[in-house]
């Protein structure tokens, strides 16, 4: 359903949802202004496509470790200290300088002290089926601004010239970063990890890092509407979602932060992909110092290669950057795939050292030797066909919120595995970096996302059209991130957004350009069309042909057969992966077959289900189930206190527990490549 309300209407009404506001806050429209300021572009250095952001290269959020030559320290988590913690609802942060050392609320006793990573959300008291209280009384529905204020020491390496940034590993949703009182930098789009440079803000012994963390509203209310069904969605052009998403827009530091020293002349980025004859890499490094250097880069690998190779010198002038091409020479016939009964990883450590030997820089990055192509209507891993049946998840935890830990993130592996998965849709935003690391060693094959959730017309257009905007950012900031993991084997490009306009194939196809220009590994691409040929799905631009489909849970199910007979004769020597679907029951509930809402309902329509799909076999290729676990949503029909903002759609439920019926029948799935005949 489409809602067209005037621009100035939509947003007047929205910021009336910051409970009494006394005067708007402008960071809060719709509008492109915090993906602008991230300046995330892909540049060409010495021929290779390199992203940046904040004008500088983006670089590796996957090892901060400190070594020889860098200084990492955590910023959160319980070791780090507290951070002060405010509500803003009437948006005066800024006029009472919220942002500067020693100014309130934060001297006095108007603020929390929480720990980073923080959601609030999940802060005490809240009430996710509370749509009538929508202040900060009731965290999860609050929308608006909130402060974040840490101080920290800081003392210069003795005898080094170095450079300082702070990287924040996932900030949702908009952001204002402030240091020692000035704003350093805006951010937007919470999976998304960013670094600043803070060189020239940082001072020797104490420092205050602020933030002013806005989430926008998904809301106006209706007058005279009544609790949870008197409420109607804001339809954006320029957020990362246009409607309201399926999911719960957890707010906050969701992640770990790091200040991080490092030399001038860094190594930023590496890329690393295995072939028979060896491995082949870029380096990339940057100059971000006042002289220019000579130096020269080297590469090893803990796969049994030739002797590292080492660069002939070359100089690297202030504000350079270059990109050096590095191969260690030599079979890699004798490492082992990377696959998911054999999830072997290995390492590349690459040195920076000048004319005397003395060693400048050192980074490391972790990869897997596999191939994973699409050959006519089948995925094949390591030249053996595959098929990839898994499941999608959320980043979420009952009570933490958005805030997960690396614990949460094994839990959730955990279910993968104990489903019988080896196959995870990261659906519509990039992840902690950690849960790429934790697929590569435990063998789960990944379809990497990061937006593109339900645009329109309107959306699509200005997404399309703004090289900037918060659709390209994070698709660029995503597919850099994400270039080494072996695990990372699919693009899942947008979720079903709206494939009957002209907008839609421009949309596309600008989205598989940026990928192709950045991914050298050049893995496949799909996406999660919403039905698999109404409209125009324009699926020739798709490597893989991605559809979401619920026969019998919100359709007649004897459209499945059909549907899928027509996608296979419209798309010929394709594989066709169902990229969503499912259905809900609450666990431990028992009925009839034919009565929805029930264990028995949800297990008997997805064997009904497979029986059917595994039918077109080989271009039936892989299956994601909606979805893994319970999850939250912030629609209205999670507005009860029966539901609590949850979605039952889970093969388990909120605790990690299975809903046993459903569990047992996903796990017990053949594989249709083995039973076809």
């Amino acid at each position: 359903m489409k809602f067209h309300i005037p621009f100035i209407i939509t947003i007047f009404l929205s910021l009336c949802l910051i409970t009494t506001a006394q005067k708007t806050d402008p960071d809060i429209g719709d509008h492109p202004h915090f993906a602008h300021a991230m300046k995330v572009e892909t540049r060409k250095v010495d021929g290779v496509s390199v992203v940046f952001h904040y004008d500088q290269v983006r670089p590796d959020f996957n090892n901060l470790v400190s070594n020889n030559t860098r200084n990492i320290t955590k910023l959160s988590g319980e070791a780090a200290g507290k951070w002060k913690f405010c509500f803003d609802p009437n948006n005066i942060g800024e006029e009472q300088n919220w942002y500067k050392p020693n100014t309130q609320p934060f001297t006095g006793k108007d603020h929390l002290q929480v720990t980073v990573p923080h959601c609030w959300d999940a802060m005490p008291g809240g009430k996710y089926w509370n749509w009538k209280d929508q202040t900060h009384n009731n965290p999860p529905h609050y929308n608006g601004a909130t402060w974040y204020q840490k101080t920290f020491s800081y003392e210069p390496t003795a005898n080094k010239t170095t450079r300082q940034r702070i990287a924040f590993l996932g900030v949702q949703q908009r952001a204002r970063i402030y240091l020692n009182g000035t704003e350093i930098a805006q951010h937007e789009g919470g999976g998304a990890p960013f670094s600043i440079d803070i060189s020239d803000h940082i001072t020797q012994g104490k420092n205050t890092l602020a933030l002013k963390v806005i989430r926008i509203p998904n809301y106006i209310k209706h007058p005279g509407g009544k609790g949870d069904k008197g409420w109607q969605e804001l339809d954006y052009t320029h957020t990362l979602h246009p409607k309201a998403p399926d999911c719960w827009p957890y707010a906050g530091i969701l992640r770990d932060v790091f200040l991080i020293e490092e030399p001038p002349v860094t190594i930023r980025k590496s890329l690393v992909q295995a072939t028979k004859e060896g491995l082949n890499a870029v380096v990339i490094i940057s100059n971000h110092g006042k002289t220019p250097i000579e130096i020269s880069a080297s590469m090893s690998s803990s796969i049994d290669l030739t002797v590292s190779e080492k660069t002939p010198y070359f100089t690297i002038d202030p504000k350079q950057t270059i990109a050096k091409k590095i191969q260690l020479k030599g079979t890699t016939s004798h490492a082992k795939p990377w696959s998911p009964s054999s999830p072997k990883v290995y390492d590349a450590h690459f040195t920076l050292k000048d004319k005397s030997e003395k060693t400048i820089d050192l980074h490391s990055t972790q990869f897997g030797v596999r191939t994973f192509v699409v050959d006519g209507p089948s995925f094949k891993l390591n030249n053996q066909t595959i098929f990839l049946k898994g499941a999608s998840i959320y980043e979420e935890h009952h009570t933490r919120g958005g805030a997960i830990t690396h614990q949460d993130h094994q839990d959730l592996y955990k279910l993968l595995h104990d489903s019988k998965s080896n196959f995870a849709r990261l659906h519509v935003i990039q992840r902690d970096p950690y849960a790429y690391k934790l697929a590569n060693e435990q063998g789960i094959l990944v379809c990497g996302e990061w937006g593109g959730f339900w645009y329109k017309e309107k959306s699509m257009a200005a997404q399309t059209k703004d090289p900037y905007s918060i659709f390209q950012t994070m698709a660029r900031c995503a597919v850099w991130d994400m270039l080494n993991h072996p695990s990372v084997v699919l693009w899942g490009l947008n979720n079903e957004c709206h494939q009957f306009c002209p907008e839609y194939q421009p949309f596309l196809k600008m989205t598989r350009d940026l990928v192709r220009e950045i991914d050298y590994q050049k893995r496949p691409i799909t996406w999660s069309a919403w039905h698999p040929y109404h409209g125009k799905p324009h699926f020739e631009l798709a490597d893989a042909v991605g559809f979401n489909e619920y026969r019998g849970a919100h359709d007649p199910f004897k459209l499945l057969d059909p549907d899928m007979k027509r996608a296979i004769r419209e798309n010929p020597n394709k594989p066709i992966i169902i990229m969503e679907n499912g259905a809900w029951s609450k666990r431990g509930s028992r009925g009839p077959v034919d009565q929805k809402n029930n264990e028995n309902w949800q297990a008997d329509l997805l064997k009904r289900q497979w029986e059917v799909l595994s039918k077109h076999t080989p271009e039936f290729s892989g299956y994601a189930y909606w979805i893994l676990k319970d999850y939250r949503s912030r629609k209205p029909y999670t507005g009860n206190k029966g539901q609590n903002g949850y979605s039952r759609m889970g093969i388990y439920d909120e605790h990690n527990l299975p809903k046993e019926l459903v569990r047992d029948a996903f796990r017990n799935l053949a594989n249709p490549l083995k039973t076809k005949k």
